[in-house]
C-alpha cells in the first residue's frame, strides 16, 4: 500500500502530514489519542481515531488499516471547522444561486428592514439576528456545506440598543450640528461594534464543528480603523484601500479556524463596484439586482487558505 499522509486535529490546530510511520510514533506518545480528529487523503471526512479500524493498533507496528467511507476524490480539510477542502486547496466563500440568486427580492427587502431598525433602534435585536441568519445559511461553504447561526434577540440586545441609538444620534448631529461632531460618538460605536463581531463569531456553527470561532481584535485598533475610514473620505478615492485593508485586518483576527481566512479584493476591484453600486442607488430600480451583484462579489472576496499557517487558537 502507499505511503499515507495523514493530518491531525488536536486541540483546534490542524497539523501534519505525517508518515505512516510518524503517525504510530505520536500514537504511542499519547500525542494522538483515541478521541483526536484525524484524516487522509482518501477519506470523505475528519474521524476520530479509534473509529477507524486498526489505527490504534498501529502504534505496536503494524500499519494503520484503510480507514473507511474511501472516496475517489480528496477528502475535506479541517478548515472553517471541518468545512471539505483538499489540504492543498484554496476556497473562497460563495452564495449559492439555487437558493438566493433565483430571485433578488429575498435580499433587497431584508436589508431595507435591517436599515429601518437600525434607526427606529428598538427592533434592532430582534431584526439583526434574523437578518444574520437568514443571511448567514446561504453562504456556500467548501464541499456545498452551509454555515449556521444560533444568536438570539436576547443574548446583547442592550448592545444593539446602544448602537442604534449612537447611529442615529451620529446621523442626527451630521445633519443638524456638524458632521466632524459625529466623530465624538466613534469611541463608543466602535466599542460597541467589537462586542457585536464577537458575538457574531462566536455564534457561527457548521456541521462537525470542534470548536468555536473567535474574534481576537483589540479595541484600540478597531477603533483607529473607525477613525481612519471616515477620514479617508477626504482622499476622494484612498478610501476603497482603507476598507480592504480593514477587511483583511478583521479575516486575520479570527481564530479557530485551520486555514486562513483572507479577505481578496484589491482597492481598485473594491472602488468601481462600490462606485457602481452607489450610483444606481439613485435609480431606485435598478438597485436590487445591483445590489445581489455587489453582495455576491464581495462575498466571493472572502476565502480560506490553506498555505497560511494559523493564526491562533480559541480558548
Amino acid at each position: 500500500m502507499a505511503e499515507r499522509r495523514w493530518y491531525t486535529a488536536i486541540g483546534g490546530r490542524q497539523d501534519g502530514p505525517f508518515s505512516d510511520q510518524r503517525l504510530r510514533e505520536l500514537i504511542a506518545a499519547g500525542t494522538v489519542g483515541a478521541d483526536t480528529l484525524v484524516w487522509c487523503e482518501g477519506m470523505s471526512n475528519w474521524a476520530k481515531a479509534a473509529e477507524i479500524p486498526g489505527l490504534m493498533s498501529s502504534a505496536q507496528g503494524a500499519a494503520p488499516a484503510s480507514p473507511p467511507h474511501w472516496t475517489t476524490s480528496a477528502g475535506p480539510a479541517y478548515a472553517a471547522g471541518g468545512t471539505a477542502a483538499g489540504p492543498a486547496d484554496d476556497y473562497r466563500l460563495a452564495f449559492d444561486p439555487q437558493r438566493m440568486f433565483d430571485r433578488v427580492w429575498p435580499l433587497f427587502w431584508r436589508i431595507v428592514v435591517l436599515w429601518l431598525s437600525v434607526f427606529a433602534v428598538i427592533p434592532l435585536p430582534w431584526a439583526a439576528p434574523w437578518f444574520i441568519r437568514w443571511f448567514v445559511e446561504r453562504i456556500e461553504l467548501p464541499n456545498n456545506q452551509r454555515a449556521g447561526f444560533e444568536g438570539q434577540p436576547g443574548d446583547i440586545w442592550y448592545i444593539f440598543i446602544l448602537y442604534g441609538l449612537c447611529t442615529y444620534g451620529s446621523a442626527a448631529i451630521s445633519l443638524l450640528v456638524n458632521s466632524f461632531v459625529s466623530f465624538l460618538l466613534i469611541p463608543l460605536t466602535a466599542f460597541l461594534a467589537l462586542i457585536i463581531t464577537r458575538w457574531f463569531f462566536a455564534k457561527l456553527v457548521w456541521p462537525g464543528r470542534p470548536a468555536p470561532l473567535k474574534f481576537i481584535g483589540g479595541y484600540w485598533a478597531l477603533l483607529g480603523w473607525s477613525l481612519l475610514a471616515p477620514l479617508s473620505i477626504i482622499t476622494i478615492v484612498g478610501w476603497a484601500w482603507v476598507y480592504t485593508a480593514w477587511a483583511r485586518w478583521m479575516c486575520r483576527n479570527v481564530t479557530g479556524m485551520q486555514r486562513q481566512f483572507v479577505f481578496r479584493a484589491d482597492g481598485w476591484s473594491y472602488l468601481w463596484r462600490t462606485v457602481t453600486f452607489l450610483l444606481t442607488c439613485y435609480t431606485v430600480l435598478a438597485m436590487p439586482w445591483t445590489l445581489r451583484w455587489y453582495v455576491r462579489w464581495l462575498i466571493a472576496q472572502f476565502a480560506l487558505v490553506s498555505e497560511a499557517a494559523p493564526i491562533g487558537v480559541p480558548a
